[in-house]
């Protein structure tokens, strides 16, 4: 009985995944559909380029009306699938970017001891937000994340007749610590020779905006707006 009751449990559970995986499936990205809350969609390309398994960071983009001086933050989850990134949360009018801040993800650092600053953005130009219309910024932004040589590496169960004394796993984690110091120290070293940019500001080439136009295509709501 209790086997019988395991079994149907477990059917149960496979269905509801199969069920996700087929709504999921056929879940289009869509947009809000121009009205009073949402008044003007801004596009902002983005091209990601990734060698570890996830990005550690967010990019927090201060945006400015230019005619009020108000300010208001959109935050970019960086991610390799998609071509940009949008908000309708802006009234229309004129706005400027004025500044792309890094931070960590919950449970992550980002090297070096120093406060990580926001960078001053002045290479992108005005752009106007009209009613019930689209504006694509003309540059994309560039998120980058380097292959970094400090991945914990997974850990391994010891065999009994190595098992260690509390006193030899203090030393071989003070070791451990000490290697991982200088790898982190020549990593970093590496990285500064390298002049690595986590974030660029390129001209929107044709390539690449003839791709974002062909994705907005299939974006839900996309072609409501002018």
């Amino acid at each position: 009985m209790l086997l019988d009751l395991k079994k149907i449990s477990i059917r149960s559970l496979l269905n509801v995944i199969f069920l996700i995986i087929i709504f999921s499936g056929g879940c289009s990205f869509s947009v809000p559909e121009p009205d009073e809350t949402n008044q003007a969609l801004l596009i902002i390309p983005v091209e990601t380029r990734q060698t570890l398994q996830q990005f550690i960071w967010t990019l927090h983009v201060t945006i400015q009306d230019t005619s009020s001086n108000e300010k208001y933050n959109h935050i970019i989850e960086p991610n390799p699938e998609m071509l940009f990134t949008y908000t309708t949360k802006l009234k229309p009018g004129k706005y400027k970017i004025t500044r792309m801040t890094r931070k960590a993800k919950q449970g992550f650092k980002l090297g070096g001891k120093k406060k990580i600053r926001g960078e001053k953005i002045d290479n992108i130009n005005v752009f106007l937000l009209e009613k019930g219309k689209v504006t694509i910024i003309d540059k994309k932004i560039l998120l980058l994340q380097p292959e970094s040589k400090l991945t914990k590496p997974k850990k391994r169960r010891q065999p009994r007749h190595q098992k260690l004394t509390d006193a030899e796993k203090n030393l071989e984690r003070i070791k451990k610590e000490k290697d991982r110091k200088k790898k982190r120290d020549a990593d970093r070293e590496q990285m500064k020779k390298q002049r690595v940019k986590w974030i660029q500001i390129l001209d929107l080439d044709e390539s690449f905006e003839s791709n974002l136009r062909e994705k907005l295509k299939e974006v839900e709501n996309f072609k409501k707006w002018n």
